[in-house]
């Protein structure tokens, strides 16, 4: 066997072998994702849903949905500028 006959058988080898790593690679990635999928589906998320109050807000006054929730997302640490907007809402929606 001449060195030409080893080096060929080498190049052969090498080929098959980077051919075989790619085929397990594709597999590999193609079960990862099928995996995701299907756990994606069965995911555990136990959060419970947000209760909107429409009954009434302070002082016993009834409002009606819209103005249950405008009145249910007052945030205490508000600039002046988002305290207005909110009043401006408040008061286009009779609140």
């Amino acid at each position: 066997m001449e060195i030409k006959d080893v080096a060929e058988t080498a190049d052969i080898w090498s080929s098959a072998i980077k051919k075989i790593v790619a085929a397990i690679t594709a597999v590999v990635v193609t079960l990862i994702a099928a995996v995701s999928g299907i756990s994606m589906m069965w995911s555990d998320d136990k959060s419970e849903p947000v209760e909107i109050r429409t009954d009434y807000v302070g002082g016993g006054t009834m409002f009606g949905p819209q103005c249950s929730q405008l009145m249910s997302t007052i945030e205490h640490t508000w600039t002046e500028q988002q305290w207005s907007v909110w009043e401006q809402l408040r008061k286009s929606m009779d609140c």
